[in-house]
This record gives structure tokens, sequence and C-alpha cells, in this order.
């Protein structure tokens, strides 16, 4: 048996890794199952290996569970050890269990911290992680290192890019949407605008409107929205692609393909009064899209007559 940090962790080896011990540097991304019990009482808490997933962590992103980065730096590759864990090192424990549980482990836990007097009042919703924090106990992991991955080895999930990785993934994003809307498959396209529209706002948000670095980023902002309004009108999404189009002319009312593309959303909604004002508009910005105007104001002339007809019809019908 082990002792580590100072005591307060006693690793057993259970299974021998391959290889050197690895340098384990900030931003190495350790993949591993792990068991959760109570050394008390032997009783399991959590079980990885019935999960749909493996857990992921990358280490030095201050991951909450801070005694998991420590374990994990002192094991090799397809390594299998036992760690009992002092309870003054596992308070938090219970947070992390509600917050991949809740999650099914479909994905990355988040880095954000929870509400630890909230959960204290409330409860976690489960009774075993209540009972440990009412009763805090020490824990034995059982871990199963199943993969190290050094940094630049792997590509990295969204919610480990920082700021600068975010901005330069943006136009990358963007390319890679509109090879994906140019081979037919739109809702691919799709999901790419709108992880670079979520960069975006991300970055966004952390400025002043209409600052220089601002005006910059919203200039990027809008072919992004005019992309993925088109591929909404594609879909036939027609009310997000008023939304999106309205962000658009919000900002730069004389903006031709958000015009265009609204107008043929009003149209399909039944707001032919808003697609004619946003066609006529159209009409006097560019003389080249006339042909096009004229053939959707002949749309709804064509639609009006035809409901106006049908109402003739059925007053008809209720008089006689």
């Amino acid at each position: 048996m082990e002792s580590i940090n100072d005591d307060k962790i006693q690793k057993t080896l259970v299974t021998p890794g391959i290889g050197g011990q690895p340098t384990f540097s900030n931003g190495t991304k350790v993949s591993f199952h792990f068991v959760t019990r109570v050394v008390s009482t032997n009783s399991v808490i959590d079980d990885s290996y019935k999960w749909p997933k493996h857990m992921e962590i990358v280490l030095g992103k201050k991951f909450k569970l801070e005694v998991w980065e420590i374990i994990l730096k002192s094991m090799r590759e397809g390594e299998i050890s036992k760690f009992i864990v002092h309870k003054s090192l596992v308070a938090s424990y219970p947070f992390i269990s509600k917050t991949l549980r809740d999650a099914g482990r479909t994905s990355v836990p988040s880095t954000s911290h929870c509400c630890t007097a909230q959960l204290q009042k409330n409860g976690t919703g489960y009774d075993d992680l209540n009972d440990l924090l009412a009763d805090p106990a020490d824990l034995e992991f059982t871990i199963d290192l199943l993969k190290i991955e050094v940094p630049g080895s792997f590509e990295k999930e969204t919610w480990l890019l920082d700021e600068n990785e975010k901005r330069n993934t943006i136009p990358e994003l963007k390319e890679a949407g509109n090879e994906l809307y140019h081979k037919g498959k739109y809702k691919e396209a799709e999901e790419k605008y709108m992880l670079a529209l979520g960069f975006l706002e991300q970055i966004m948000m952390k400025l002043k409107p209409r600052e220089k670095e601002w005006d910059e980023l919203n200039k990027i902002k809008t072919p992004l929205l005019l992309n993925l309004a088109q591929c909404k009108l594609i879909s036939k999404d027609y009310y997000q692609v008023i939304e999106h189009c309205t962000s658009i002319l919000d900002d730069d009312p004389d903006n031709v393909k958000a015009l265009f593309r609204r107008g043929k959303a009003n149209i399909s909604v039944w707001k032919m009064n808003e697609a004619r004002e946003d066609l006529k508009h159209l009409s006097t910005l560019d003389p080249s899209m006339q042909v096009s105007v004229n053939r959707l104001l002949c749309q709804i002339n064509e639609a009006l007559k035809i409901k106006d007809d049908e109402d003739r019809q059925k007053l008809r019908g209720k008089l006689f």
C-alpha cells in the first residue's frame, strides 16, 4: 500500500499499467472508469461501467473533485488501482455524483460550480448522496485508467476551448458549414453555424456594444445568421428564419439577403403585409432582384385571391 498526500490517500495496486510514469502536464486528457464505495459499509455509490460512456477529464481545468487529479497522476495507462481517500478530500463528491447522474453521462460534465448551499438545504434528489452529505465518510475509488492523451493529440471538446481558440475556430466552423451546405447536408451545416454563433455570443457578451471590437465581431455574425436563416428556410422553420433575419435587420435595415429571406418566410406563415413591406423595400435597394421580387408579390396576390374566393364561398354557404 502506498501513501499519498500526507497519508490522506492510500493506494493499492490491482493491475500494473504499461510504460513509464507519464508527466501529466496541464491539458492532458485522461479517460477512465471508476467505482466509488463508502469505506465503512463497502456500499457502491457509483459505477461508471454501467454508464453509456466512460469518464473523461482534462487536467488543469479545475475539475471540481481535485483529488481525482492527484490519484490519476499516480497511475499509468492500463493500470487499475484502489484508493481510500479521507473524507476531508471528498466533501464535494455528492455534488459531482449528482451532476454525473443528472447528465446521464452522455457528455463531458460542466466545470461550473454547483450551488452548494442550495443542495445542502434541499438535498441532491438521491438518498445515498443525501446520506453522504449529512454524514461525510471516507471513500474508496477503484480507478481503471483507459487512456492518456497528451495536449495537442486530441480534438478538444468545445467546453475546453479558451477565448482565443474560440475566435480562431469561428471561421473554420463557417467554412465547414458552407461545405456541408453545398453538399446538401443542411442540418449538419446548421449545427456548424449555430456553434460558431454560440462562440461569438460568448465573446461579445464580455464587450461593450458598439465599441470597435464588438462591431468587428458583429460583422462576422451577420453572414453566419444569414447562412443559418437559409438552412432554416430549407427546413421550413419559418419563424426561426424571421427571428434571425430580424436580428440582422434591426442592425442593418438595408440588408438585401435578410429582407428577401424574411419576406419569403413571412409569406409561408401568412404574414402577407409584412412580406410586402420587405419585398418592396428590397426592390428599391437592389434592382437586380426585381424579377424575384415580382414573382413573390404575384404569389402573395394569388394567395390572397384564393383566400378571398374561399371566404366568399363559405359566406355564401352560410347565407343560403
